[in-house]
């Protein structure tokens, strides 16, 4: 039960993300993911378990790890996932875990776009704004062949921003399995 309510949880995420191509935006414009969840066990299981899912999700728990602090039960992770759309290859991020009695918040940000064709680009408000500006010019355009390839345009740079969530959300979830397993 516990799964199907996590799989809806993130379904409406994806849905509320995904399908308009956007990235989400915290107060300064700059692109987050988080997640709070409850979990009920200790601050130190909860650590220890979050410290197990970094060495599985990212292998090299040393070189993943910033700051590990199991007295305030805080993780800093700063790593890479790979990414699917056509811009990017894989997104460089920071993961910041907190840890505490019966609760851990997870919080992604500083999310920078890798390529081997350019060097690394923040994430931020910039792409939602190439998204956007797409969109108008599908609407303003009138001659059929530039508004297809407008279309085409808009589709690649909403593509782009979805796998980023994706991946993100991804992310999230995993986590949250991995904090939460063993609750009934």
């Amino acid at each position: 039960m516990k799964y199907i309510a996590l799989l809806l949880l993130l379904l409406s995420f994806y849905n509320g993300f995904g399908q308009d191509g956007l990235l989400p935006l915290d107060k300064d414009k700059n692109v987050y993911y988080a997640d709070l969840g409850k979990a009920d066990k200790s601050r130190a299981t909860i650590y220890k378990n979050a410290q197990n899912w970094i060495s599985a999700t990212f292998g090299n728990y040393e070189n993943a790890v910033k700051q590990d602090d199991p007295q305030s039960g805080k993780l800093a992770i700063i790593s890479y996932v790979p990414v699917s759309g056509s811009s990017y290859e894989y997104v460089r991020f920071q993961l910041a875990i907190d840890c505490e009695d019966n609760r851990y918040q997870a919080r992604i940000d500083r999310l920078d776009g890798i390529s081997r064709l350019h060097s690394p680009e923040r994430l931020g408000i910039k792409n939602n704004d190439v998204v956007t500006a797409k969109e108008q010019a599908v609407k303003t355009e009138n001659n059929r062949k530039n508004r297809t390839e407008a279309e085409e345009a808009l589709k690649t740079a909403k593509a782009d921003n979805d796998a980023v969530n994706t991946a993100m959300f991804k992310l999230l979830a995993s986590l949250k399995q991995a904090l939460t397993a063993g609750e009934q």
